[in-house]
């Protein structure tokens, strides 16, 4: 079975006829559920599609098909290890060449971007291209430990550090998100 997962009903209001996983907000609500589904059923591919903030290097409604995920919450430096990276884990978790490269080639206007995760909705800008939510990375280390192919693609909700960013992120998840993102399903998922 081929998996969708987001973690918001927001993101998925239009997507039909498919197997989709709602996971709730955050890294451990992402990787508890993804798990289950995991023990539950016999997954073969993982598609992590949602809503993502990024850096001004991007545009609101951007769809970025993510290259490697990683936390940008997590600091054991101390102890000789990359900043985001868990211990005894890759410092990013790449995505599946095959899902990567089919997305890129089914999404012809989507951008390639890298994909960081932390347990909080940021809003800070920092100076480099990234986008950002708060489940990928998560996703990412399950599928890693159950060795199972998964890529991310994410459309642009709002770009950390922008006007009424609050607001222009709540009218996005309202008006435009959901149908963008079952768009890129159509394009994906093909029966």
């Amino acid at each position: 079975m081929t998996l969708i997962v987001a973690a918001m009903k927001e993101e998925i209001a239009n997507i039909k006829d498919h197997d989709v996983l709602l996971t709730g907000i955050g890294k451990v609500n992402a990787a508890s559920k993804l798990t289950e589904a995991i023990i539950k059923h016999d997954i073969k591919a993982i598609y992590n599609v949602g809503f993502a903030g990024a850096s001004h290097h991007y545009h609101v409604g951007d769809v970025i098909v993510v290259k490697k995920a990683m936390y940008h919450d997590v600091d054991v430096t101390l102890f000789g290890y990359e900043k985001g990276q868990i211990p005894h884990f890759p410092a990013s978790f790449a995505s599946d060449k095959d899902l990567f490269n089919q997305a890129t080639k089914s999404l012809i206007k989507a951008k390639i971007g890298d994909l960081y995760t932390g347990d909080y909705f940021m809003t800070e800008a920092v100076d480099i291209p990234y986008v950002v939510d708060m489940e990928g990375a998560a996703l990412y280390h399950v599928a890693y430990m159950y060795d199972i192919p998964i890529v991310s693609i994410k459309v642009i909700s709002d770009i950390v550090g922008m006007d009424d960013h609050y607001e222009n992120y709540k009218a996005f998840e309202k008006d435009k998100g959901a149908k963008d993102i079952a768009k890129v399903i159509d394009l994906l998922v093909k029966e």
